[in-house]
């Protein structure tokens, strides 16, 4: 497949689905499987008309979809125009991983004092409420881990951190509970663990919290992409 579009229609994304999600999101995560999955290899060309017609949507939400790709290292625009899908960006993963671990670790120490305990109350009753149904949406998922990374990167006070944890967390969304179910009651029990240390304004049990959280989730990546 390498320098070749693909012509095989392998489902289509008409008329959305029932998820509420748009098509620009669906067609993200039917491309980003197919390049996971190998079956968009690499060096494969991505053109939005080709694209559009054998998911049956309109290029509008094809470009979406390339544009988040693009930005998360799986998709190479060369002479301006021209997009290929790159080989999974395993080193380039590690690193925003190792920057985030040296960003977050830091970062929740500053919190520890700092973040509202109204605002920890809100995001624990969030994950107790997703831990006593069935395995939420993805989704859903992240909107809860995002607003409890989110929330200590901004208490930590420094805009310039909270900045970049947020930017290096959009490139490693694509391993969502989707893609790693099996890490919703362990990563939801992290985040407990550290809504835990942060109620009690534990600085150092917050760091480890943190941390470990962070390396659990690298060898989670790390054994999706062993299976590759």
């Amino acid at each position: 497949m390498d320098g070749a579009t693909t012509e095989r229609k392998t489902g289509t994304l008409e008329g959305g689905d029932a998820s509420g999600k748009s098509l620009g999101e669906l067609a993200y995560e039917t491309l980003l499987d197919r390049m996971l999955s190998k079956e968009l290899a690499p060096g494969t060309v991505l053109q939005e008309r080709a694209l559009g017609d054998d998911l049956q949507i309109s290029r509008t939400p094809i470009r979406e979809a390339l544009t988040r790709l693009e930005s998360e290292g799986f998709v190479t625009r060369h002479a301006g125009r021209l997009l290929t899908v790159r080989e999974i960006p395993v080193q380039e993963l590690m690193e925003i991983f190792h920057v985030r671990s040296i960003l977050e670790v830091d970062g929740i120490a500053l919190a520890a004092q700092r973040i509202p305990t109204e605002k920890l109350v809100e995001i624990r009753l969030l994950f107790e409420s997703q831990m006593t149904g069935p395995i939420p949406d993805g989704g859903n998922h992240w909107d809860a881990d995002d607003l409890l990374h989110g929330s200590i990167a901004d208490a930590s006070g420094n805009k310039v951190l909270a900045d970049l944890v947020r930017n290096l967390r959009r490139k490693t969304r694509m391993f969502s509970l989707k893609r790693m179910p099996e890490r919703f009651i362990p990563g939801s029990e992290e985040h407990l663990a550290i809504i835990a240390a942060l109620e009690k304004r534990d600085a150092v049990a917050a760091r480890a919290a943190m941390a470990l959280h962070l390396e659990n989730s690298k060898r989670s990546i790390l054994q999706i992409l062993g299976k590759i």
